[in-house]
């Protein structure tokens, strides 16, 4: 069996799928991994490609003339003229040629995203070329205001591997008929929580709430500049609270976007600090985060610090953690109370709702080799 793995981003897409590929390989079958990382404007993991002694192949890095995206500039929804006209242009002339070449002679290929381009374009490539695809669950699924027509999970799998209940229950509804969703849990999850284990104390002496923000903007939800009003707000009110408990305020923001600029909105009120921008260290240097729309809430349960999460104009408390008597939700106006936050470390049973438990990448290799 020959099978290709599709990754865009560097590090959450690897640590999804590496463990599973060196399983897959060690079974007797060919492992490629091609990478779009570049597409993203990322650099691909070649030495975790090499170190392992995967196969793989990557797109050329783009012009240095075009601009990624960063929440800057937008080229409109996902299903605006110009978007379309623009990716249609782009998938013919330099993306198509570049996956006709890699996947050439493959039987099956893993995917992380099949709605969003270009999945979706690629999708279509597999149907019409009669090559099995299967997705693996990449972070917490919600309504995306700028959603394409094609809802992740209902482009036409073979399979749809999940993290946990709560997400199967999500994805049962949406799949295609001939799409069957299957329980694996997250091989990153699996990571995530040994390396938590291992360090599961914050020595600092000074309790530190961090602020983990992710692009809300380019998802739809709001504008740069709503984005950003709505990290001030939260800050100019929890002042106090921070300074009277005498409490480090640390932010971690996505890799797309700039540090300085919330770093710079903070510092107008209290002290703050930039978190490691390794995911497992900015946790263990917290005992409490805060969050916006991102499956670092997750992560944050898993560790066991406590999770706040804001509400965001026009759309509520996104994703289902408001379902967790352990969420403080902090209200667009009202008061909140911080303090909640900062009790004894607790297992939290939702966690368990959406991360399965068990060796993850064996589940992923049993689905992926499965009448081999």
């Amino acid at each position: 069996m020959k099978l290709a793995i599709l990754i865009t981003n560097p590090n959450h897409h690897l640590e999804l799928t590496i463990e599973a590929a060196k399983l897959i390989k060690e079974k007797g079958h060919h492992v490629r991994y091609v990478s779009l990382c570049e597409l993203r404007r990322m650099t691909s993991p070649e030495d975790s490609f090499k170190s392992h002694r995967l196969d793989y192949i990557k797109f050329q890095n783009l012009s240095k003339n075009l601009k990624p995206s960063s929440g800057k500039r937008t080229l409109g929804k996902s299903d605006s003229f110009i978007r379309s006209v623009v990716r249609r242009v782009f998938w013919l002339v330099r993306l198509k040629p570049f996956i006709k070449k890699s996947l050439s002679g493959f039987d099956k290929v893993l995917m992380m995203n099949d709605s969003a381009f270009p999945g979706d374009k690629i999708c279509e490539w597999l149907k019409h070329k009669s090559i099995p695809f299967y997705l693996l669950q990449e972070g917490i699924r919600f309504p995306l205001p700028n959603e394409a027509e094609i809802k992740y999970g209902a482009n036409g799998a073979e399979k749809v591997m999940v993290w946990g209940e709560r997400s199967a229950k999500h994805f049962r509804p949406i799949v295609s008929t001939a799409t069957k969703v299957v329980v694996t849990g997250s091989p990153k999850f699996n990571k995530f929580l040994e390396e938590i284990q291992s360090n599961p104390v914050n020595n600092v002496t000074q309790r530190v709430l961090g602020v983990f923000t992710n692009p809300i903007d380019d998802q739809g939800f709001c504008s740069p500049k709503a984005k950003l009003d709505l990290f001030e707000r939260f800050v100019q009110r929890a002042a106090s609270q921070i300074k009277s408990m005498n409490i480090q305020l640390g932010i971690k923001c996505h890799p797309r976007e700039d540090i300085q600029e919330y770093l710079t909105i903070a510092k107008k009120y209290i002290p703050a600090i930039e978190l490691s921008k390794s995911i497992v260290e900015a946790i263990l240097m917290v005992d409490a985060g805060v969050i916006m729309a991102s499956t670092v809430g997750l992560e944050l349960m898993g560790a066991k610090r406590g999770l706040a999460q804001l509400e965001i104009p026009n759309h509520g408390y996104v994703f289902d953690y408001h379902e967790s008597s352990e969420v403080l939700q902090v209200p667009l106006e009202g008061d909140f109370d911080l303090s909640v936050l900062f009790g004894e470390p607790i297992e939290i049973p939702y966690f368990y709702e959406h991360i399965a438990i068990g060796n993850a990448a064996k589940k992923i290799t049993s689905v992926l080799t499965e009448a081999c």
